[in-house]
């Protein structure tokens, strides 16, 4: 893994949303805290750096693939050792032979390191959410 970390909060988003896209778990892990929170999404959950992970890693193995992403309206105010991220994502893929397309708004708190941002904290609020049996 390596040190070097995005060198502006808005770099660590897009990051982060191209870490996905790779499925690269390494990736998603150095650009996330140690005591990482993340809420909201489609099962409006709250969640640690550990169970983003592990939950990362089954999504990746059940033939998934982020076709497209996108990251727009981005407003960030950069508070010196932390910054809040505001912004519209979209994404399209499939996953497990399922056709999905989720959009929404996202909140993220990241914290300078030493090497760069990472992120400290996650909130999506869904658009269109899915239905729910």
């Amino acid at each position: 893994m390596s040190n070097a970390l995005p060198e502006s909060p808005h770099a660590a988003v897009q990051a982060w949303w191209q870490a996905m896209q790779n499925q690269d778990l390494a990736m998603l892990q150095q650009l996330t805290a140690e005591d990482y929170l993340a809420s909201g999404g489609p099962a409006g959950r709250t969640t640690t750096r550990d169970q983003l992970l592990a939950e990362a890693k089954t999504f990746f193995g059940e033939t998934t693939r982020i076709d497209t992403w996108s990251v727009k309206a981005m407003s960030c105010l950069d508070l010196g050792a932390v910054a809040v991220c505001a912004y519209d994502w979209a994404e399209r893929g499939q996953h497990a032979g399922q056709v999905f397309e989720l959009a929404g708004t996202a909140t993220d708190v990241l914290v300078r390191r030493d090497t760069g941002w990472v992120h400290q904290a996650h909130h999506v609020t869904l658009q269109n959410p899915p239905a729910t049996p």
